[in-house]
């Protein structure tokens, strides 16, 4: 009290100037608000939010950063990589430490390509802490760039993804990813999660010495190790494979085709060893292309077919490779006129000759002994208008239209491959049907997952379905070995080996829903699909050739190509020859 009686004497004392009180009370004011303000801070400092302070004081000693995991590989039947991650190091900079925008990018297009004014402007964005610079540069590149000793200019390691049996090998099955590892197509997008790995993370502290920022000895230090993805096993040859984009590009070129699609499969399990499709370019360039029309694509069959629909009516015990009918070179069935290819007089066939012959005529009367019902049924339990266990991305269903949607002509259309349409794989998995005694087996790509452990787990295909009888299968067997032997099928025959398969040579329809384009041109789809050894299957193969220039056909076009495919297949598995169907 005393202390305070005498303070309000002091500021009462006449002064010099008369102001000396009132600017001591000033000061001592400007003091004590001061003060107050460094208590408020020490508390909000040490009490109020001390989690907050605590962290930024981090957030300048403590530096984390990810590290990438590694994208697990696809590797075909026998171990051989057809995708890989390898590392790669990629450029950046720190735009707020770049003086000269448009002399650096110069420089480093120089050296890493790239688009000059696209990184100016990335540099120029003075509010950004990183920009790429160039991306996944190979060892020598990446050497030259840092030896520019650019300021701001830094590199990182990244995973890029590569195909070591080139650009071309697979690309309709492997797909493709994105630059950051992501699946943007085919067996890369299908197994992206499998295939993905854990990102790690290093985290270490820094502080200053001699002006710059380096690792503190004995500070914080944190390692998060990266785990990688697994690695798909797929049930491919690449021997095989490679092979068959080869003969497929050349005898595409020579027909003068628009595009070709080629699958080979082990008809007991529905192994795929081998599936290609190549296609010409804008630019006339025939190249194996990055859409895998085998499963993409669906097209009205044609002739290839017709076994199929064999096989139903020999099931339900209406006919008999010996039934004959007696067949004109065209009939008229309602509002359509359904002809053979080759202009001949009323004659007595057989099944098995109108197979042979692949008469169009011949099987619309014996399809007329059952109902729209029964061969949409046996169509669907074929697998037809349904995909494959497959799940290919972009795979198609195939279309098969219920059967009371049918018209008149439906039935004789679908006897022989038209009114409904399927895709290259869908057809195969039917005609495995015949070389598994009757069993639909499911077609697979993959055969296992090995993760980086070295562990394996196995990707059991589905159980097979019973289509027709095995008695059923055998018959057909047989009738398709006669169309090789000396039907329309004879230049797709291997010396040595028995073949059962077909012919097919079909309209594709226009967008105008007729088979002729708006300038009048028919356009063909040709084919061949069967199996060998025929009376013991160990292979299955598709041929189909799109658009071809001139007189064509499958026994022409396609067949010559299964041949050859067949021919180099049977080597390449050392198959030995099997005894004749039907034979010891």
């Amino acid at each position: 009290m005393t202390a305070v009686v005498g303070f309000i004497q002091v500021m009462r004392s006449p002064s010099r100037n008369g102001l000396s009180g009132w600017r001591f009370l000033a000061q001592t004011l400007a003091i004590a608000i001061f003060a107050g303000i460094l208590l408020w801070r020490l508390i909000t400092l040490q009490v109020l939010e001390p989690e907050r302070y605590v962290e930024h004081g981090e957030n300048q000693r403590i530096r984390s950063a990810e590290l990438a995991a590694e994208r697990g590989a696809i590797v075909d039947r026998n171990g051989i990589e057809l995708a890989v991650s390898s590392p790669r190091r990629s450029i950046w900079a720190d735009p707020r430490l770049i003086t000269d925008a448009e002399g650096t990018a110069a420089a480093i297009v120089a050296y890493a390509g790239g688009d000059a004014d696209q990184l100016i402007r990335r540099l120029q964005n003075e509010e950004a802490k990183f920009a790429w610079m160039a991306r996944q540069l190979d060892d020598e590149t990446a050497d030259g760039v840092l030896a520019l000793e650019l300021n701001g200019i830094y590199a990182t390691e990244e995973q890029a993804r590569l195909t070591p049996g080139g650009d071309f090998m697979a690309r309709g099955i492997l797909g493709r990813t994105d630059i950051d590892g992501m699946g943007l197509s085919g067996l890369e997008k299908q197994y992206d999660d499998l295939l993905t790995g854990e990102k790690g993370r290093v985290v270490i502290e820094r502080g200053l010495a001699g002006g710059e920022r380096v690792t503190i000895p004995n500070g914080r230090f944190e390692l998060v190790t990266p785990i990688s993805g697994n690695s798909i096993v797929l049930t491919l040859d690449r021997t095989v494979q490679f092979e068959v984009e080869k003969l497929l590009e050349r005898h595409v070129v020579d027909a003068e085709a628009q595009s070709g699609t080629v699958i080979v499969s082990k008809p007991s399990t529905g192994e795929i060893l081998a599936m290609a499709t190549v296609e010409r370019t804008d630019q006339g360039v025939v190249q194996v292309s990055g859409n895998n029309r085998g499963v993409t694509g669906i097209v009205e069959p044609g002739s290839i077919s017709k076994p199929l629909a064999i096989g139903a009516l020999i099931e339900e015990g209406l006919v008999t490779p010996h039934t004959q009918v007696s067949v004109a070179d065209s009939i008229e069935i309602y509002d359509r006129v359904f002809t053979d290819s080759i202009s001949h007089d009323t004659t007595n066939l057989t099944t098995a000759q109108v197979l042979e012959t692949s008469s169009n005529v011949g099987m619309a009367l014996l399809a007329d002994r059952m109902t729209n019902a029964t061969m949409h049924d046996y169509l669907a339990d074929f697998g037809l208008g349904q995909p494959t266990a497959l799940n290919f991305p972009g795979e198609a269903d195939g279309i098969l239209h219920p059967a009371d949607e049918w018209s008149g002509v439906s039935l004789p259309s679908a006897a022989i491959g038209y009114g409904f349409a399927a895709t290259p794989l869908q057809m195969l998995r039917a005609y495995n049907v015949f070389a598994n005694d009757g069993v639909l087996v499911e077609p697979h790509l993959v055969s296992g997952v090995l993760n980086p452990d070295g562990d394996f787990d196995i990707l059991s295909p589905n159980d097979g379905t019973t289509v027709v009888s095995e008695q059923t299968a055998r018959t057909v067997t047989s009738m398709l070995a006669g169309v090789v032997n000396k039907g329309t099928g004879q230049l797709a025959s291997v010396p040595g080996y028995e073949i059962a398969g077909k012919t097919g040579t079909a309209r594709i329809a226009q967008p105008n829903g007729g088979y002729r384009d708006e300038d009048g041109n028919v356009h063909l789809l040709t084919s061949f699909a069967g199996y060998l050894p025929a009376s013991d299957p160990q292979l299955s193969i598709i041929v189909v050739i799109e658009d071809p220039t001139g007189d064509a056909s499958g026994g022409r076009l396609a067949a010559p190509l299964f041949g050859e495919i067949s021919n180099f297949s049977l080597q390449h598995f050392r198959i030995p020859p099997a005894a004749a169907i039907g034979g010891d």
